[in-house]
């Protein structure tokens, strides 16, 4: 009868402790699922602070769950500074705080296969620290902004693949240039370079994105002396404008007539952006003494039109106001491989990483198809061969059946 009693017993404890698990279980699934719902409402009814509350909260009961540490982290960032306009006005405490979620999840992790609000955490580390190093430089703390970058860089940012290809983006820009830049990972390891290397600081860095702030322009002109064709006072109250199809003139110093071009609006068919206002600004001030690139994976609309007047460098692109010849096959070989051996240098946990690799594979399959069409032989082969020995199917999956079957296709043809 005891025995019986005490068996009893025994089941009615596991059961408990089993509904309390499934509980805890659905808790912490209910506290996730809402922490990451905000992340995905209208930018405007975003609340961070009851995101990371939730998530606060869930990592608590999951303490081992990358993706709660990797949210948790973001809402922290987002906290913190929501978007450019915030940037110079980070807390360190709150940087620091942001850092150590997105460094548990690379330690729990090292690949992260959770869902993404945009950056992969080495990524996120490279952002939250160079952003944080921006704010001091914005604030006349120069030594304060290396060390920000410097403890981004110790606590797993600022990975070595990007800031190769950086280096290679700065070394092939000619004295001077002003490089157009966006995206964290192209504009924030450029920083670094410039500001902890000492490397190319002759090149005029200008993240486009940040031209929509008021801030920005501000530094580039007191710190890096960038001229504009309009007074302060104007550029500080730039805003959306109306637009239409314009033609616009940019005098050309060293040639005989000036550079034009359509401007088609970039918004809703209807507007061109502060932003837009401010690259062209900075373009009539140049007058193109300076050569004009930009980096590899800029939006269409982003090119305010100068898509077909670009001289393409694989990494960069030049603003074609002299009329350069685009690359034969022997020198576009070259500098692709050139590009190709920075994948050395890869982290293989990071997707950002490998969505940047695919955009090279991407342009050389581009030249494939090119040379296929125009039957020479010998130019495919040799790009089959780029192709099998840096980006091979094993290590680096294609994101589509359609492209690996092309491939394939080429491969028995040759």
């Amino acid at each position: 009868m005891i025995l019986i009693r005490s068996v009893a017993l025994s089941i009615i404890f596991s059961l408990v402790s089993l509904t309390q698990l499934c509980a805890q279980k659905e808790s912490f699934e209910s506290l996730l699922g809402k922490g990451k719902a905000e992340f995905k409402k209208d930018f405007e009814e975003q609340d961070y602070a009851m995101a990371a509350s939730y998530l606060k909260k869930a990592v608590t009961l999951e303490p081992e769950n990358a993706e709660a540490h990797y949210f948790l982290g973001y809402a922290y960032s987002r906290l913190n500074s929501k978007d450019g306009r915030s940037m110079i006005d980070m807390d360190l405490q709150l940087n620091k705080r942001c850092s150590d979620e997105f460094e548990q999840v690379i330690q729990l992790t090292p690949k992260y296969t959770g869902e993404l609000v945009v950056l992969d955490p080495y990524s996120k580390l490279t952002s939250e620290w160079g952003s944080m190093a921006m704010c001091y430089l914005k604030h006349d703390k120069l030594d304060s902004a290396v060390w920000a970058f410097n403890e981004g860089k110790r606590r797993g940012g600022f990975g070595e693949f990007f800031l190769a290809v950086n280096r290679r983006i700065l070394s092939q820009c000619s004295k001077k240039a002003i490089l157009m830049t966006s995206g964290d990972n192209i504009t924030i390891p450029l920083w670094y370079l410039q500001l902890v290397e000492n490397y190319r600081a002759d090149v005029t860095v200008i993240d486009v994105g940040l031209l929509n702030t008021t801030w920005y322009p501000q530094l580039l002109k007191s710190k890096y002396h960038v001229s504009f064709d309009q007074p302060q006072v104007v550029i500080d109250t730039l805003e959306y404008v109306h637009w239409k199809d314009s033609m616009v003139f940019v005098r050309n110093k060293y040639a005989y007539k000036d550079f034009s071009w359509t401007v088609k609006p970039t918004i809703y068919e209807e507007y061109l952006q502060r932003s837009d206002q401010l690259f062209l600004s900075i373009l009539k001030a140049n007058e193109f003494e300076s050569d004009v690139y930009f980096t590899i994976g800029f939006a269409e609309n982003d090119y305010m039109g100068l898509n077909d007047y670009l001289y393409p460098m694989i990494l960069l692109d030049q603003v074609n106001v002299n009329n350069k010849k685009e690359y034969d096959f022997a020198t576009y070989l070259s500098e692709m491989k050139n590009s190709l051996d920075l994948i050395k240098t890869m982290n293989l946990n990071s997707t950002d990483q490998f969505n940047f690799v695919e955009q090279l594979r991407y342009n050389l399959l581009i030249h494939v198809d090119k040379s296929h069409k125009a039957s020479r032989k010998k130019e495919v082969m040799q790009l089959l061969k780029l192709l099998d020995t840096y980006l091979p199917d094993q290590k680096f999956p294609y994101p589509s059946d359609e492209t690996k079957k092309y491939v394939n296709y080429l491969r028995k043809q040759y």
